[in-house]
């Protein structure tokens, strides 16, 4: 399970998923998705406010769980830990996202899983500091198709879609992601100041 773990901030975020959370898990030797997150969740304590000491307001969404706020918190805090390429598409993006980070791969695979999920079900989080790439791409969702192919650190994931204004999000948001690995919040907090000029 851990080798599916860099399944990466938000690479998924811009497609409609062809499998559940679950059935990727399986599909990529994951193993049993609920023993899995019922392990990793366990880790932060009976009311998962074991992260408060560094505490980021700014990672609660319209409805995110406890549970989503601690793996985002994995992932900007450790994300010097994970590697990214991107190769742009005349349609998509193919994204290779990669960590040797054991313990962090339990909050990416977790990440993605709900991620899959809400893009499929068009249920944008709204997180105060998410990419404005993102709108487009929760709403056109169902014109993406997602591929997703386990490396022996991570995986590559393959997303196209038959709408121009999408394939531009996608790519725009992959590089965004990228430069999130690359330098962590000092990314978004860049983000958040050019939206405000």
């Amino acid at each position: 399970m851990t080798k599916l773990g860099a399944l990466i901030i938000g690479v998924i975020l811009g497609g409609a998923i062809i499998y559940s959370a679950p059935l990727v898990m399986q599909r990529l030797g994951g193993g049993d998705y609920m023993s899995h997150m019922a392990e990793h969740h366990g880790q932060h304590g009976g009311n998962g406010m074991m992260h408060d000491e560094m505490n980021m307001p700014m990672l609660n969404g319209k409805n995110t769980t406890q549970d989503e706020v601690d793996d985002l918190r994995a992932l900007f805090t450790n994300h010097l830990d994970i590697t990214r390429s991107v190769e742009m598409l005349p349609n998509g993006i193919r994204t290779v996202t990669e960590t040797e980070n054991a313990a962090l791969r339990d909050a990416l695979v977790s990440h993605v899983s709900v991620m899959i999920t809400r893009v499929d079900a068009g249920d944008d989080p709204e997180i105060p500091i998410q990419s404005l790439m993102l709108t487009p791409i929760f709403e056109g969702g169902n014109t993406i198709t997602t591929e997703i192919n386990p490396t022996e650190m991570g995986v590559e994931v393959i997303q196209t879609s038959t709408d121009p204004k999408v394939v531009e999000a996608l790519q725009k948001h992959a590089n965004e992601v990228s430069d999130l690995a690359a330098r962590g919040m000092d990314a978004v907090h860049e983000q958040m100041m050019s939206r405000s000029h």
